[in-house]
């Protein structure tokens, strides 16, 4: 496979996902997964010595590999086989203090093979195949990372660490056929009705698809939106809403449509409202500049409470941006 590649890109818009369609194919046990956490250390990642109570009596300190460690000894037992090292959240943790002296690891030749190895006799001693005490990275072993930019505790990486990894950023636009390029119109896109006044027979009928991307429109246009970077857009899974209500929510029978749309509410309300209200929006609704929510919202208690029976959008975000783009994503 050969790749040390970090995926990065606005929350939902598939990155693991993305990863675990790259390894389609590859065994199990060959795919080891882990997920950056900000306590997340160099111990739990390449190995620790523990104690352990022998038989005989007394305790002895032997070393318990991490999942870098078990990668690297299962990329070593068959040179033939493609091993993955997959990291999930990378800029949650503090790369610099997870990968120590593996750093060094990372810079690889023409083959595909560390530069330059490092000497770790603890790693070593886990790899009949070595017969010294350096290590380094195999050409079968290949690492992907996906990170979320806009994570509120994320630790910054240096351009040293960054330079040693391949980025491809995965866009927010809505998923498409990779053979025809098509947009998978059925895929997690659900009806939606938003309120433009009092009276809920007024809303705009839209789509999951068509409405978030009029969302990301708003947030990083400078003219009339909020002017913000792509990072603080969303993407199509931000909100998993599943086949089924998916489904319902286009229904014919008016009863089941609207008893799924509630339900899509309801989601909208407690997995995004937040994040539009503190990270999106945030301290530009007190600076003059465009507001993604109607002047009349006063507070988050406020937008929670009225979303989904009222109108709680502003004027520029319904009309210049979603209004035109309603029908741009129909569920076909």
């Amino acid at each position: 496979m050969h790749e040390q590649k970090i995926y990065f890109g606005a929350p939902g818009t598939g990155k693991s996902h993305l990863i675990r369609e790259r390894l389609q194919g590859m065994r199990g046990d060959k795919i080891f997964r882990v997920t950056i956490h900000p306590e997340y250390a160099y111990s739990d990642f390449v190995g620790q010595l523990l104690p352990e109570n022998r038989r005989e009596g007394g305790v002895h300190f032997p070393f318990r590999p991490g999942p870098f460690t078990e990668a690297l000894a299962e990329a070593f037992a068959d040179f033939a086989q493609d091993v993955c090292l997959v990291l999930e959240e990378l800029s949650r943790g503090n790369v610099s203090a997870i990968f120590g002296d593996i750093f060094q690891l990372l810079d690889r030749d023409g083959h595909f093979r560390s530069k330059y190895p490092v000497r770790n006799k603890n790693v070593a001693d886990r790899i009949p195949e070595l017969s010294t005490d350096e290590i380094w990275l195999p050409s079968n072993l290949s690492i992907l990372c996906t990170v979320n930019m806009n994570d509120q505790n994320v630790f910054p990486m240096d351009t040293a660490f960054k330079r040693r990894f391949d980025w491809e950023y995965v866009s927010a636009e809505p998923a498409r056929n990779p053979e025809t390029g098509e947009v998978l119109a059925r895929l997690n896109n659900p009806g939606i009705s938003v309120a433009v006044d009092g009276e809920r027979e007024n809303d705009l009928e839209t789509t999951w698809q068509s409405f978030y991307m009029a969302l990301n429109r708003f947030i990083t246009d400078r003219r009339e939106g909020l002017g913000r970077s792509e990072d603080k857009q969303v993407g199509q899974f931000f909100i998993d809403f599943g086949d089924s209500l998916t489904k319902s929510s286009h229904s014919h029978d008016p009863q089941e449509t609207q008893g799924a749309k509630q339900r899509v509410d309801e989601l909208i309300r407690n997995k995004l409202l937040l994040y539009l209200w503190q990270d999106v929006q945030g301290n530009s609704a007190f600076q003059g500049r465009a507001r993604l929510f109607d002047d009349s919202v006063n507070s988050y208690d406020d937008l929670y409470g009225r979303y989904g029976r009222e109108r709680v959008f502003g004027e520029v975000f319904l009309e210049r941006f979603l209004r035109p783009q309603r029908e741009r994503y129909p569920y076909v």
